[in-house]
C-alpha cells in the first residue's frame, strides 16, 4: 500500500459540473476540466510515470515505519514514529529506510489500469442516469481498486517481509515464523533479500501466499477509495459555493481537497489496515488474526500507525493531484491550451 504503495492508485480530476466556468461557445470556452481528448497521449504518459515515480520515492520511508508501527504489539519496540524512525535510520542507515522499495516498482502502473477502469465507469454511470458526481466517482474507485489488487497484494506482502528482515524476532513473535526462517537461509545462501523472500513465501505457502488477505486487502481498499472520493468531491463543492472558481486557483482547489480526503479515508480504514498488515505477515486466520488483534491492541487498533500512514496518504493525495493535474495542463495539445483554467 506500502502506502498504496495505499494511494498509488488516485489520479483525480475535477468534476465537469463542479467547476463549470461561463464563457463563450465553441473553443473559447474555459478548459476546467483537461481531458484524454485534449491531451498529447505520447507525451503525458510518460511524464505522469515520472511524476507519480517521483513522489512515491520521496513518501516510501513513511511506508517502511508504518509497518514496523503496526507489526509491534502494543509499543515494546517503539515508541512513537520518531523513535521508529530514528530507530530504523540509527541501525539501518539510508537503505533500510528504502528496504523492498524495488519490489513495489510495478504497482506504478497499476495507476494508469484504475485511471482507465475508473474513468470509464463514472463515464458510464452519468450515462445511465447517475447525476451525483461524488456517488459515481466513488463507486468507480471502487471497482478500480479491486481490479488492481491482483498486482498491489503479492508486492505488498514481498515488501513487508523485507521492510522487517533486520527487525523480526521483535515484530513476529510468537507467530508462525516459516516464511522470516526461510528467507534466513536463503540468505545465508547468497540469495539477495527479494529473491529470498519470494522463494521462501513459494515454499511455505505456494502461489497462494503471494495472495494471502486478498479479501482484507479489498476490505482496505474499496472503503478507502469510496471514502476518499466521496471527501474529495464534497470539498470540490464546499469550496465552489464560498467563491466562483474564477476568482481562486483551481489547482490549489484540487489540492487541498485531496489532501483532507486522503486524510479522512485514512482515519476511516485504519483499523483494517492493521488487520491486513498482520494477516499477511504472521499468518495466521482471520478469525485468529482478529481474536489476537483485539486482544493485544483494544482501541490502539484505531491509531496505531495511523500517522505515518496519514502523513504519507495526506501528502500523497494531494501532490499527486498536483502532480497530475500539472501534467495534464502541460501535455495539452496546441489548440487547447489557451483554455486550460488553472
Amino acid at each position: 500500500m506500502s502506502f498504496s504503495l495505499e494511494m498509488a492508485q488516485m489520479i483525480p480530476a475535477a468534476p465537469r459540473d463542479c467547476y463549470a466556468v461561463p464563457g463563450k461557445p465553441g473553443n473559447s470556452d474555459p478548459l476546467t476540466v483537461v481531458g484524454w481528448e485534449h491531451m498529447d497521449l505520447k507525451l503525458f504518459y510518460p511524464s505522469a510515470l515520472l511524476s507519480t515515480w517521483s513522489i512515491r520515492t520521496a513518501l516510501y520511508p513513511l511506508a517502511v515505519l508504518r509497518s514496523q508501527l503496526q507489526l509491534q504489539k502494543q509499543n515494546t519496540v517503539y515508541r512513537s514514529t520518531l523513535h521508529a524512525y530514528s530507530d530504523i535510520s540509527r541501525r539501518e542507515g539510508f537503505r533500510g529506510l528504502y528496504r523492498g522499495f524495488w519490489i513495489t516498482v510495478p504497482q506504478i502502473g497499476c495507476s494508469f489500469i484504475y485511471s482507465t477502469i475508473f474513468e470509464k465507469c463514472r463515464a458510464i454511470m452519468h450515462e445511465n442516469g447517475v447525476k451525483s458526481i461524488g456517488g459515481a466517482a466513488a463507486v468507480a474507485g471502487g471497482l478500480a481498486s479491486f481490479a488492481t489488487q491482483s498486482i498491489f497484494v503479492p508486492t505488498d506482502i514481498i515488501a513487508q517481509y523485507m521492510m522487517i528482515y533486520k527487525n523480526t524476532d521483535k515484530l513476529t513473535a510468537g507467530h508462525d515464523k516459516a516464511v522470516i526462517e526461510g528467507v534466513a537461509n536463503y540468505v545465508k545462501n547468497g540469495n539477495g533479500l527479494g529473491t529470498s523472500v519470494i522463494k521462501s513465501i513459494y515454499k511455505a505457502d505456494g502461489v497462494m501466499g503471494f495472495y494471502r488477505g486478498f479479501w482484507a486487502s479489498a476490505a482496505v481498499y474499496i472503503p478507502q477509495m469510496l471514502t476518499f472520493w466521496s471527501s474529495y468531491y464534497y470539498m470540490l463543492g464546499l469550496f465552489s459555493k464560498f467563491n466562483p472558481v474564477t476568482d481562486r486557483s483551481l489547482l490549489i482547489d484540487q489540492a487541498v481537497a485531496a489532501t483532507i480526503g486522503g486524510s479522512i479515508s485514512t482515519i476511516a480504514t485504519n483499523p483494517m489496515e492493521l488487520f491486513r498488515v498482520r494477516l499477511q505477515v504472521h499468518r495466521s486466520s482471520y478469525s485468529k488474526t482478529l481474536e489476537t488483534m483485539l486482544r493485544d491492541e483494544k482501541t490502539a487498533i484505531f491509531t496505531k500507525g495511523l500517522t505515518p500512514r496519514i502523513i504519507a496518504n495526506s501528502i500523497y493525495g494531494g501532490m499527486v493531484v498536483v502532480g497530475y493535474e500539472i501534467v495534464k495542463r502541460l501535455c495539452a495539445k496546441e489548440e487547447h491550451k489557451h483554455r486550460i483554467k488553472w
